[in-house]
Parts: structure tokens; C-alpha cells; sequence
């Protein structure tokens, strides 16, 4: 029979509660560790009557009441002990320096840490050195492992031939940092992938609400990188051009400063969250429209708005 004793690393439940969502914060935020559901705290193995209906609460505290989403470190398994059926959560120490549950966002109830067999609220200095961490530290991209699909290459290679660039079959991986340090691929490829689940779409919008849409266009779930010469483009085709002919010299305006446009629309992407959402970029535009005829300029509202 075996021997269940908590400790720093093991935490033992004879049921499903919510609290378990904060165990999985503090062993997130620690050094990782399992818990097993099913085992009473002096250890006595109870089992898990509903198992289907608990490993969906689970997989619903990881997807939706933890923040970043910890799904790259968190999995189940199901275990058989003494006739009775068992569920075992395996956390890894996160990717990313802080996490919290989200109805306490980064407070010290929300970020827990794991001391002992014990769950302790953060102090203030740990969430802040902690949280600018967060957004210091480029490497949890590098770090994170890729979810989804099979990953190649093929228009990545394309996209560097065109910028006159030669990636090398037996080292651009390496040299472009695309694995993790235990060999498989990490965000970063996914993202540069032929394929991935990364929406990239742009909306333009009829009026000046978000109420009807006018046209949409989808650029994503392919390589990021010409995924953004896409929307690239598409900023380009949208930056009309208005000529006033009524003086000389003309006077051409164009509906944005294009360079500003497609600046904010690398910020967004360069230094987006993935682990979290995809970017949003709103533009308000003003469409200046001539009439010749009654020799006054008038300028109407166009809204485009771009989602990344």
C-alpha cells in the first residue's frame, strides 16, 4: 500500500474543493509539485466517485481562474490505489516569474506561494519584483513549449530568401532560438510556423460605432512575420490619398501618417503577451472629402479598426 504524506511538494485532498485552484497558483509560483485528489490528509485513500466530472473542473480552473494561462505547465493523470480511483495534478514551476488567481488579480490573495505543506499570501515586494519581472524577462517565449499542430518552416525560409537572407537547414533552429532547453519547439516557432492558431484579421467598420461591419479580412494561422507584410498592405491600401486641385500646388493628404500606423502595429505584435491574448489595434481616422462645387472642404469620420 502506498504511503501518502504531504510535503512541500505533494498536497492531498480527499475531494474536489475550489481551494485547490490556489494550490496550483502556490506550486506554480514555487518549485512545482503534484496533488492528489482522492487522499485524505492523514492518508487514506477515499478515491474520486465523479473522476470525468472533476477533471473538467480542473481543466476549467486551468483555462479560465489562473493568470497567465499555465497550461503548458500543468497536466492529470488518472491513478488506481487500493481498488479505488485517484486523480493526480502535475504542476511544473511555471514559465512565467508571477501568477495569480484571477478573481484577486495580483494582490496577496490572489498570488500564493508554497511554503512547506502550506499556501502563503506574497507580500507586496514579491508581486512587484515579481511582476516587473514579467515584462523584463523576453525569455518566457523561448521557454514556453508550442501547442499546437506540427511545425515547419517552409515560408519562413521564403521570407528571409526575399530579404536576401540564407537560412541554414542544419542550424537556423539554433541560431533563431526555436527550441527549449529540452529540445522541443517553443512559442517563438510556433508563432514563425507555416502554420499555427494565431488569428491575424482586420475589421473596418461601417459608421463611426462598431455596430456594423463593413469588411473583414483574415491574415493569420501562418507565419507571423508575413502574416505582418499582410497587414502591412493592407494599411497601405487603406492610407487614401485626397487631392485638393483648387490651389496650386496641389495639396495631397493622406488619411494617416502611414510610418505611425505601422509602428503601432509592430508594437503590438513585437510586445504582445501570447500566453495571455492577441493584440488590439484601433485607428480613428479622419477622411477629409473636397467639394468643388461649393468650394468648402468638409471632413467626415471613418473609423478603421485593425485586430491583431
Amino acid at each position: 500500500m502506498a504511503a501518502y504524506i504531504e510535503s512541500e511538494t505533494l498536497e492531498l485532498k480527499a475531494k474536489f474543493t475550489d481551494a485547490i485552484c490556489k494550490e496550483i497558483v502556490a506550486f506554480l509560483n514555487t518549485g512545482g509539485g503534484d496533488i492528489i485528489i482522492g487522499v485524505s490528509d492523514d492518508g487514506t485513500v477515499v478515491g474520486v466517485d465523479k473522476i470525468d466530472e472533476t477533471s473538467k473542473k480542473i481543466s476549467d480552473i486551468i483555462t479560465d481562474q489562473i493568470e497567465p494561462n499555465p497550461q503548458s505547465s500543468v497536466s492529470s493523470e488518472i491513478r488506481y490505489a487500493e481498488g479505488k480511483t485517484l486523480l493526480i495534478v502535475h504542476i511544473r514551476k511555471g514559465v512565467r516569474p508571477l501568477y495569480c488567481q484571477k478573481k484577486y488579480g495580483f494582490s496577496s490573495a490572489g498570488c500564493v506561494m508554497r511554503i512547506g505543506t502550506t499556501c502563503k499570501n506574497m507580500t507586496q515586494e514579491q508581486i512587484r519584483t515579481r511582476y516587473e519581472k514579467n515584462y523584463i524577462d523576453s525569455d518566457f517565449m523561448l521557454l514556453t513549449p508550442a501547442k499546437y499542430g506540427s511545425i515547419s518552416f517552409k515560408t519562413l525560409k521564403v521570407y528571409y530568401t526575399e530579404k536576401g537572407y540564407h537560412l541554414d537547414d542544419l542550424t537556423f533552429e539554433m541560431n533563431l532560438n526555436l527550441r527549449t532547453p529540452d529540445g522541443g519547439y517553443n512559442q517563438l516557432a510556433e508563432l514563425l510556423s507555416d502554420k499555427n492558431m494565431i488569428p491575424l484579421i482586420t475589421v473596418k467598420f461601417q459608421g463611426e460605432d462598431k455596430t456594423a461591419v463593413s469588411e473583414r479580412n483574415d491574415y493569420g494561422n501562418q507565419c507571423l512575420l508575413f502574416g505582418y507584410e499582410q497587414l502591412k498592405n493592407r494599411l497601405a491600401a487603406e492610407n487614401i490619398c485626397v487631392s485638393d486641385t483648387t490651389v496650386r500646388p496641389r495639396i495631397d493628404r493622406y488619411l494617416f501618417d502611414f510610418d505611425c500606423a505601422n509602428e503601432a502595429l509592430i508594437n503590438a505584435l513585437v510586445h504582445n503577451d501570447w500566453n495571455l491574448s492577441q493584440p488590439l489595434v484601433s485607428f480613428l481616422v479622419i477622411e477629409l472629402k473636397f467639394f468643388l462645387m461649393a468650394g468648402y472642404r468638409k471632413g467626415r469620420r471613418k473609423r478603421c479598426f485593425l485586430k491583431a
